[in-house]
């Protein structure tokens, strides 16, 4: 047990984090619209597929030794980086406006004004990640991570009857489902996710290759579990499901009474602290790797330096986007991970081709049968992203 527990390190954190605020939100609201069997057994599918990507960012991070966006710009160019660093960034703002959206909703719902909310949550989030020392953070937020388990005990006191199980898991094919299978394809596997895998390791404590996989490993398990949980969470919640698109949490406190909402509420504020803290130090490892290249100390947060201004500007307009959204925040979080669904088949192509390449990978690079199923993932977002839109 305590060799399993000094495994868990960057792999458990980042899938984790993966579940975030917004992912958490759009779980509900697809549980919501029922059909519950197409979405669990689309989550099984793409668990060994979400191991298959981040292992093989484990596997560069090993035989590069080097930051991430220093690997493509050496094997792509100064252009590539910067261009794919760039729209990753952009990516990752959107998303981090679904961070911020959930976790001041979470605070709304223990009565903490709107706009107080989101600045205290843009607070907290800056003041962690402007930290010195990139190990104390990542030690810290894996702790935090386990209050993640509260959706357990939610789900747990929804006490649906026979009848809503039965409505929950029936239902055939509907158009609606391809949007909602790219939206939940998009939260399992996001392009930041490669960022943070392969820097994490290089400026971690991650010492072995198996350690790293079991990392990996227990995160991707960890990440199905709550998924699953959640989306039954939003199909055995007794009300109207459309309404939940307006605000998931309000919805279900609305639907399961006042203790159940407040603890959902909780897990969506940690799952959007864990994630806007993670994905603002992935998207400043991008820029930073492709903007300001350099020799960098391993163990220093990317957020130091000349890229903290930046940093701080990011943040800002993400909360200012949450304070002023007009937009359902349901529909945002489902937006957003589509978006990164979308985004999906550059990031694996880019992989791919660092990873098989002998000069930068040596005996690490991988061989045709892993290159094949990397071109099956890539070809199966496009699948996904195809009839999301057409089915519409």
């Amino acid at each position: 047990m305590w060799l399993l527990l000094l495994a868990i390190g960057p792999g458990v954190l980042g899938l984790a984090a993966d579940n975030d605020a917004g992912g958490m939100l759009s779980y509900a609201v697809t549980g919501a619209t029922h059909h519950l069997i197409w979405f669990v057994a689309a989550l099984l599918m793409m668990a060994p597929l979400t191991y298959v990507v981040q292992e093989l960012a484990l596997r560069v991070a090993f035989a590069t030794r080097k930051p991430y966006g220093e690997v493509i710009r050496d094997r792509l160019g100064t252009r590539w980086s910067r261009l794919n660093g760039a729209i990753l960034h952009a990516l990752n703002l959107v998303i981090l406006v679904t961070e911020f959206l959930g976790m001041a909703m979470g605070e709304n719902m223990i009565g903490i004004p709107w706009t107080a909310a989101v600045i205290l949550s843009f607070l907290i989030v800056l003041a962690i990640t402007s930290w010195t020392r990139y190990q104390s953070v990542e030690r810290m937020l894996l702790a935090i991570s386990a209050i993640n388990l509260i959706f357990i005990p939610v789900a747990l006191m929804l006490h649906p009857s026979p009848g809503a199980w039965a409505h929950a898991l029936g239902g055939g094919f509907n158009p609606n489902i391809g949007f909602l299978m790219l939206s939940l394809a998009g939260n399992a596997m996001a392009p930041w996710m490669i960022y943070w895998q392969q820097n994490a390791v290089w400026a971690g404590q991650v010492r072995t290759l198996k350690a790293g996989r079991a990392d990996i490993i227990m995160g991707v398990v960890a990440q199905v579990v709550m998924a699953t949980v959640v989306l039954l969470i939003g199909a055995l919640t007794p009300a109207d499901g459309s309404r939940a698109l307006t605000n998931p949490i309000r919805w279900i406190f609305n639907s399961d009474g006042h203790l159940v909402g407040d603890l959902f509420g909780l897990g969506i504020f940690n799952a959007g602290f864990l994630a806007a803290c993670t994905i603002s130090l992935s998207s400043a490892w991008m820029l930073r790797e492709a903007w300001i290249p350099g020799v960098r100390r391993r163990h220093e947060m990317p957020t130091r330096g000349g890229l903290f201004s930046l940093h701080l500007v990011t943040l800002a307009v993400a909360a200012m986007a949450a304070i002023t959204m007009a937009v359902p925040s349901g529909t945002v979080a489902l937006w957003a991970q589509a978006l990164g669904a979308l985004w999906m088949p550059v990031s694996l192509i880019t992989l791919g081709i660092i990873a098989k390449d002998r000069r930068i990978m040596g005996l690490m690079a991988i061989r045709w049968r892993r290159q094949v199923g990397m071109a099956g993932i890539t070809l199966l977002f496009v699948v996904l992203a195809i009839l999301a839109f057409v089915l519409n």
